[in-house]
């Protein structure tokens, strides 16, 4: 990112702008004490975070354009497109050509693997792939094809619905992906996500983290069939990092942010939105945004053309920023973005580089 300085400006001051240390920008920028700067010097502001994307294959097109035209450059994306399914084999999605351009502009792209089959996560699936020793190397010979063949460089799996017994055998297949991945090369990257009710699942995140690069927390707890409110409150997303710390550390824990909304209608399962849609239904409705008090997220009820209610909360920029804010306080340096094809990245952006 760059800067140009304007009259009145200071080293100190373009560094609280951007959350930043002053030394940081100076080192980067090869100015030495006193640190003076003048008006229309352009300045190298380092960024803070290490920024991930996730894009999964039915989104492609569109993910892959958030990211090239994204203010902020992705250090790796996460590109689902191997799917687990219930017999235990793999269904490979098409990879899209343009995720060379990414890794061109040095965005490292990692296969996204995943036991999502038919809009939900199957035990089953994760079963047959990952409970007998023949069938997980099976698994991990296919990732392994997979990523050298689409000159990608790692993997990621995203597992979820499984059981605790499944996560032994999770630790399992890392290792033989990442053993399978050392006879190639040491650059490959394995990460894996844990959900959002991990404390829940007796994961044990120390030892699973031994074996993987990096570890993603899923930091957003509310979806389809949840109780409504904001799709993730700050009380909540508190809590669990600063209970994965106290699990792991800081040194791989990265905190995937849902940016998004809900449309909540009594009876029904909630309804997904980007931001720009909600603040759209806003105006057509002339509905009134209020935010929750406990950590500013924006929400508003409207009534449909049949007469229903609806309750709608989504993330903007002062609450994301809020939460980035949070994650810095707790030493997070390491965030990821769900998803990529929705349009968020001018709202990260903007969230990443304002002060709350």
């Amino acid at each position: 990112m760059h800067y140009t300085v304007q009259s009145g400006d200071t080293l100190w001051l373009i560094a609280q702008r951007f959350r930043s240390d002053f030394r940081a920008i100076a080192q980067a920028n090869s100015i030495e004490e006193p640190y003076h700067v003048h008006p229309g010097q352009v300045l190298h502001i380092p960024r803070r975070h290490r920024l991930i994307g996730f894009i999964p294959d039915y989104a492609a097109a569109e993910g892959i354009a958030d990211a090239l035209a994204s203010p902020e450059s992705f250090n790796e994306v996460i590109y689902t497109f191997l799917r687990v399914q219930s017999d235990g084999t793999v269904l490979a999605g098409a990879v899209d050509r343009a995720l060379q351009v990414l890794r061109a502009r040095r965005t490292r792209v990692l296969a996204g693997v995943t036991n999502l089959t038919e809009a939900e996560y199957s035990s089953e699936a994760a079963s047959a792939a990952l409970m007998a020793d023949d069938s997980r190397s099976h698994l991990a010979a296919c990732i392994v094809d997979a990523v050298t063949t689409c000159c990608l460089d790692g993997v990621c799996l995203d597992f979820q619905g499984i059981d605790p017994d499944h996560w032994d055998a999770l630790r399992d297949l890392v290792c033989e992906v990442r053993s399978r991945f050392s006879r190639l090369s040491p650059h490959y990257t394995t990460a894996l996500v844990f959900p959002y009710d991990w404390l829940e699942t007796g994961l044990d995140l120390a030892r699973m983290s031994e074996w993987v690069d990096l570890m993603i927390m899923e930091g957003y707890e509310k979806g389809a069939g949840a109780v409504e409110g904001p799709p993730t409150t700050m009380s909540w997303l508190e809590e669990n990092v600063r209970a994965a710390i106290d699990k792991m550390g800081t040194s791989k824990l990265t905190v995937a942010l849902g940016i998004y909304g809900l449309d909540w209608t009594e009876g029904e399962d909630p309804a997904y939105l980007t931001a720009e849609a909600a603040e759209r239904i806003s105006r057509e409705t002339s509905a009134s945004i209020e935010r929750s008090q406990d950590d500013g997220t924006p929400g508003f009820s409207y009534y449909d053309a049949s007469g229903k209610m609806h309750r709608v909360w989504y993330e903007d920029v002062m609450s994301v920023a809020m939460k980035v804010d949070l994650l810095d306080r707790l030493g997070i340096r390491k965030i990821a973005l769900w998803r990529l094809g929705t349009n968020p990245c001018n709202l990260l952006s903007s969230a990443l580089n304002i002060g709350v």
